[in-house]
């Protein structure tokens, strides 16, 4: 075979995706953006293996993804289930610019200071099972209707109760006296005498008969 029919054959430069990596059951459980993170990993990792870096910002706009929690969310799903490992935290450089998180990727071999390659660990292959459960970052819309909700159930201090407006009956304007007058000068049942002088209903009775027997003699 000629140089011009191998390089005929050459395949242009590509992102290799292993067939034993994508039958395991831990990538059969990764979500699709999740999947797409991966690959778009696999494309910085080029001899550099354990220093692969893509910053949320820039995974957004190689995804066509706006929402960075995702971003953040799919990072977090695989580690969980061991298709990446942080190697070096993120930070803020000497000049002020922020250092992305840098990963390995375990299904790829790893190049040491001695310029071996490490054999790649392949952790998915440990999954324990246990499924991931992303971060869900609270809505904004989402707590400005829970929050005037609450407003409508619970009323604030400033509202004031109208038990103190209600009207008490008073007990002393309610009943009258069978057979008694009434205006002010009416005396209510409380300003009557009591005690020892208080002649009972009996003795005045008495009194009444005995007067009348006398005037009945004297008419005789």
């Amino acid at each position: 075979m000629s140089g011009k029919d191998r390089s005929r054959d050459k395949l242009p430069p590509f992102v290799p995706l292993f067939r034993e990596t994508l039958a395991t059951p831990a990538y059969r459980q990764l979500s699709f953006g999740a999947r797409a993170l991966f690959t778009a990993l696999r494309t910085h990792c080029v001899k550099n293996n354990g220093h692969v870096y893509l910053s949320h910002r820039d995974a957004c706009e190689e995804l066509g993804h706006k929402s960075r929690n995702d971003i953040a969310n799919w990072y977090r799903e695989l580690v969980h289930y061991g298709f990446i490992v942080q190697t070096e935290a993120a930070s803020l450089g000497i000049e002020g610019r922020g250092k992305a998180t840098h990963w390995r990727i375990t299904d790829m071999p790893t190049r040491k200071g001695n310029n071996e390659l490490e054999t790649p660990t392949k952790d998915f292959l440990r999954w324990d099972g246990v499924v991931f459960e992303p971060h869900v970052a609270p809505s904004r819309r989402w707590n400005a209707h829970k929050q005037t909700v609450i407003k409508k159930q619970n009323p604030g201090l400033h509202v004031r109760t109208t038990v103190g407006c209600t009207s008490v009956p008073e007990v002393g304007c309610t009943l009258v006296p069978p057979g008694g007058g009434s205006g002010s000068h009416v005396q209510p049942i409380s300003v009557q005498r009591d005690g020892t002088d208080v002649q009972p209903i009996s003795r005045l009775a008495t009194r009444f008969a005995g007067s009348e027997a006398k005037s009945r003699g004297g008419a005789a």
